[in-house]
């Protein structure tokens, strides 16, 4: 075969030609086992087990659909005690789940470089994340665990037609694990050994009738912290009057978490079946920032206004090294302070993800309907400088309802032609108040508080879609499939400051107290896509796709309003994306040897970016530039035998801006001249979190020893090349590349009932960051960064009944 494609010869990238050459020479492959002695002994044995995923919306193959899917299964989530989105998100290459400190939306996702700030609770990721059927586009989901998974299919690229809103960037598609046909469930215990984290989770299911089934689910977790807060008493010298009394917890982040969830599923017909679910979930740590320490290249300083001179913290040593200095609010002070507590930073989440999914089978139609409801409510107060200063403080309540139903009909036609339609609707509501204290005014005169500012945003949107799809046979190889998605939506936001401290009324520069900025956004699109795939074989697919996305536009939340706050200060536009990739997969050696491998190249146009206003301590959000991502990616999974499976994946991006002349400076930034920096020219350079080169390697063995006990051993090392963790560049801001090691064993009866084992992650103790800031009231090398786990080394006692 020869691969003429323009875009693969421009781009010297030859992955698509090779695997579409193993997928031309599948079927000899399938039958020349003897070609080597592993190879023959995998074919013999059989290796080929289907893995089934929806990312058209109908259960198919993975080898058959013509999307770039990487997918994850119970056996790889369980494999290193995946338990929460950030570390789902290791095992897959060019994806970076970023939970950051810094308040805002509360996390960043990012697949191929494409994804969304954290800093601003107004956006919502380019990015989504599909629990249950259920579409979430908010950061906060990041805060839960997530257990009990049964699978996990990551999908690259724009997701518009089948995803519904919010997923220009991707989908992190997640099913947990449903009522089963016997009684059974598991129970298992672990104990982390350098954060202190104990858990216990389990699960039970069953049929309670013969058309009724049930699944219980449980977690409970708690855990001390990795990090070390050193922070001790210390005196600012524009407000001697009080000494910040160190940290409130000497480790951090220290989390409580309860997860429960129902399951019940009910078949009463062939024909009909429904299936409910209720996720709730309660989290407690000792602040948003409890993951982030500053990095500085001498003193970790903090501007003292009313002194108008830098202070250093003492006991901040300007590393990543999980040590931090971050001080809690004398008591004295935080009783003065709305939702202070005792001072000890502190956040508590509180959410119920809820799913109701209906299936009618006609014998050429299915129709479907989808019924969501997500709501969480986050409060936290936190020192937002990090340092023992403790000059910046904030407590953040957010919010957030929504109601979605989705329904749609898929044909399964004898003849060449099918169809996918249906239609998707969501009403939404979300508040936010955030009470900021930056400047030591004292206490007001007039409600005796020591807060500065309370800034209170209510949002409210609908959204109505409808998306169609054709599929015709060409030939019984060939397929060709287009359709598209229409979307409207419509935004209201009323912004303003519910309270203002009277020396600010009287200083001026921010909105008054009870004056409140009113915005209304109202957009539409339409959203393309065309697949063609061919099947050389059964058990391979070369396809090449068109593809289009769409997020739309709303309102920024910021901390604070300037004077002159108007709602076109507030407002950003949609964000959208166009472009395609060829791809090629297959399943060889009778299911022995796996291969996926697609190359893409990607244009996204008016990206939502935040920015920095150092006039008042705020982050918000606005169109600021185009990109391009342009990449390659091979995944590979080798049975050599029984017990031995290999395994590993490559993935090269080049995300860039084309256009970014307005970046935003990072603080104290100046020019070649002098002068303060305004705004900088970043076209050409890269996007953050969009590392160039992702590599995974590893293997498991899994053997007998007796008739009763089997040994099982696995490894895995992922490398990640360096990447920017801001988008204005900030040089302290750029994380060089690193490796981690991740290694398990486990001691377990053969079928599997019981099983003990030992699990590492990171074992080579890497500290890097995951998403960085400036430090507010910092100079310019003062950064804030969110930092990835470091060595986590866990035992497990699982026990399954079946």
């Amino acid at each position: 075969m020869k691969c003429v494609s323009g875009f693969v010869a421009r781009y010297g990238v030859r992955l698509a030609c090779g695997v579409a050459a193993l997928a031309l020479a599948g079927p000899a492959l399938a039958q020349d086992g003897a070609a080597d002695a592993a190879a023959g002994e995998a074919a013999s044995e059989g290796f080929y087990h289907d893995i089934i995923v929806t990312a058209r919306k109908r259960a198919e193959s993975l080898m058959d659909v013509p999307v770039a899917v990487s997918a994850l299964g119970a056996q790889d989530i369980n494999r290193y005690a995946a338990n929460d989105l950030q570390k789902i998100g290791q095992m897959v290459p060019q994806v970076i789940i970023a939970k950051t400190g810094g308040g805002g939306a509360g996390a960043s996702f990012a697949i191929r470089g494409i994804g969304s700030s954290s800093l601003d609770a107004g956006i919502e990721q380019t990015v989504s994340v599909n629990l249950d059927g259920i579409q979430v586009s908010r950061g906060r989901l990041a805060t839960q665990g997530f257990f009990d998974i049964e699978q996990v299919e990551v999908l690259k690229g724009p997701q518009a037609l089948f995803f519904g809103k919010n997923s220009p960037g991707g989908v992190i598609s997640l099913r947990s694990a449903g009522a089963t046909k016997t009684w059974q469930g598991y129970a298992r215990a672990g104990y982390e050994f350098k954060a202190d984290e104990r858990f216990i989770e389990g699960a039970v299911s069953g049929p309670i009738s013969e058309t009724l089934g049930v699944r219980l689910a449980m977690r409970g977790q708690k855990m001390d912290g990795y990090m070390k807060n050193v922070a001790g008493p210390f005196t600012i010298p524009d407000d001697p009057d009080y000494t910040r009394p160190g940290a409130g917890d000497d480790r951090s982040p220290a989390t409580e978490e309860v997860l429960a969830r129902l399951t019940l599923e009910w078949t009463p017909t062939d024909r009909f079946n429904a299936t409910a679910k209720v996720f709730v979930s309660d989290y407690k740590d000792n602040g948003e920032t409890a993951g982030v320490e500053t990095i500085c290249d001498t003193t970790n300083n903090t501007l003292m206004l009313g002194a108008g001179e830098f202070v250093a913290d003492p006991y901040g040593d300007c590393k990543l090294n999980g040590r931090r200095s971050s001080t809690a609010l004398p008591k004295e002070r935080a009783a003065q302070y709305t939702g202070a507590r005792d001072g000890r930073p502190y956040t508590r989440y509180k959410s119920v993800l809820s799913s109701l999914t209906m299936n009618y089978e006609l014998p050429t139609v299915t129709f479907t309907s989808v019924t969501g409801y997500w709501r969480y409510a986050n409060k936290g107060f936190d020192n937002f400088d990090y340092t023992a200063a403790g000059a910046v403080w904030g407590r953040n309540d957010d919010t957030s309802q929504a109601f979605s139903q989705e329904i749609r009909a898929a044909s399964d036609l004898d003849g060449p032609f099918n169809f996918v339609v249906g239609g998707y609707y969501e009403k939404m509501r979300r508040s936010t108040v955030g009470h900021g204290q930056i400047f030591a005014l004292g206490l007001d005169p007039t409600t005796g508080l020591y807060n500065n500012w309370a800034l209170r945003s209510r949002n409210r949107g609908t959204t109505w879609s409808f998306f169609g799809q054709a599929i015709i046979d060409i030939t019984d190889n060939v397929e060709l499939a287009g359709g598209a998605r229409w979307t409207w939506e419509e935004k209201f936001a009323r912004v303003g400051h519910s309270y203002m401290h009277d020396l600010l009324e009287q200083i001026g520069g921010f909105l008054p107290e009870g004056q409140y900025v009113n915005g209304h956004y109202r957009d539409d699109n339409w959203s393309p896509e065309v697949t063609l795939s061919w099947h050389p074989s059964d058990r391979s697919t070369l396809y090449v796709a068109y593809k289009t996305g769409y997020k739309s536009g709303g309102f920024s939340n910021p901390s604070s309003l300037a004077s002159d706050a108007t709602a076109n200060d507030l407002r950003f536009g949609a964000e959208t994306a166009k472009g395609g990739e060829l791809g090629a997969k297959g399943s060889f050696l009778n299911g022995a040897l796996s291969l996926n491998a697609a190359v893409y190249r990607y244009k996204f146009e008016d990206l939502q970016l935040t920015s920095f206003n150092a006039a008042n301590a705020t982050f918000s959000i606005r169109n600021a530039a185009s990109a391009r991502t342009t990449g390659a990616e091979l995944e590979a999974s080798y049975a050599v035998n029984e017990a031995l499976t290999l395994r590993g994946a490559v993935g090269y991006n080049r995300a860039k801006y084309l256009n970014f002349a307005g970046a935003p400076c990072y603080s104290g930034q100046v020019n070649p001249d002098g002068s303060p920096c305004v705004t900088q020219d970043l076209t050409g350079t890269a996007l953050p979190r969009a590392p160039k080169w992702n590599m995974n390697g590893g293997f498991t063995f899994d053997t007998p020893l007796t008739d009763v006990l089997a040994l099982g051993f696995s490894a895995d090392v992922n490398y990640t090349s360096g990447y920017w963790m801001q988008e204005n560049q900030n040089p302290g801001s750029w994380q060089k590349g690193f490796a981690r090691l991740n290694a398990s064993v486990r001691l377990h009866e053969v079928e599997d009932a019981w099983e003990l084992a030992v699990i590492g992650r990171n074992l080579t103790n890497k500290y890097y960051g995951v998403a960085s800031f400036d430090k507010t009231l910092g100079t310019p090398d003062n950064i804030g960064i969110a930092i990835g786990r470091p060595r986590e080394v866990l035992l497990q006692a699982t026990y399954r009944f079946r």
